[in-house]
């Protein structure tokens, strides 16, 4: 009788062997050989899900981010204006995984060179903003300059994931929280 394969499962353990690898090492180190022995298999399995170096990476970066912007919407659907941004930035900040946020920085440092991850950061940064936007728009009173406001969330977001990575260790929620308090107090928010 044939061994049954769990698809689904090879894919996610494809999908988060390229997260790991990524979020240690930038995605440089992103090869179809490297990924195929951190996930425990031969490089044909994994050519068998995803054909090349380009898709392994694209599925890859596009199931993370899937996964959260569901997240994100299943956050927001019920929350409107200031709250919701407020909600999306609390989220951004302290719901991800350190793994989370290497991977993210990984993306983001990876897109100066990378076209394929330069498409998908792209792609995602769009919806990012039209959430922001779309909140914003709901925000009561509004603000005077939105803009500003959305740059604002941008950088506090950035700013935040980033200094967590200038230590040894990610800093404790209570720090990141108080801090995050602090500079959302003066938006409003």
């Amino acid at each position: 009788m044939p061994r049954q394969v769990d698809h689904v499962a090879r894919l996610d353990a494809i999908h988060d062997a390229v997260e790991q690898v990524a979020a240690r090492d930038g995605f440089g180190a992103v090869t179809i050989r490297r990924i195929a022995a951190h996930a425990g298999a031969s490089t044909s399995v994994v050519t068998h899900y995803v054909p090349s170096r380009d898709d392994l990476v694209r599925s890859a970066v596009r199931r993370a981010i899937t996964v959260r912007q569901a997240q994100l919407d299943d956050l927001v659907g019920p929350v409107r204006g200031s709250e919701g941004l407020r909600a999306v930035v609390r989220w951004a900040v302290l719901g991800p995984t350190d793994l989370t946020h290497r991977f993210w920085l990984a993306i983001l440092l990876g897109a100066q060179s990378d076209p394929v991850l330069r498409s998908e950061l792209d792609a995602f940064n769009r919806w990012w903003s039209a959430l922001l936007r779309r909140l914003v728009r709901e925000m009561d009173p509004p603000p005077s300059d939105p803009h500003a406001l959305i740059d604002a969330v941008d950088v506090i977001v950035d700013g935040m994931i980033l200094a967590g990575f200038e230590e040894r260790a990610p800093w404790p929620d209570d720090r990141r929280r108080r801090t995050l308090d602090l500079l959302l107090a003066p938006l409003g928010m």
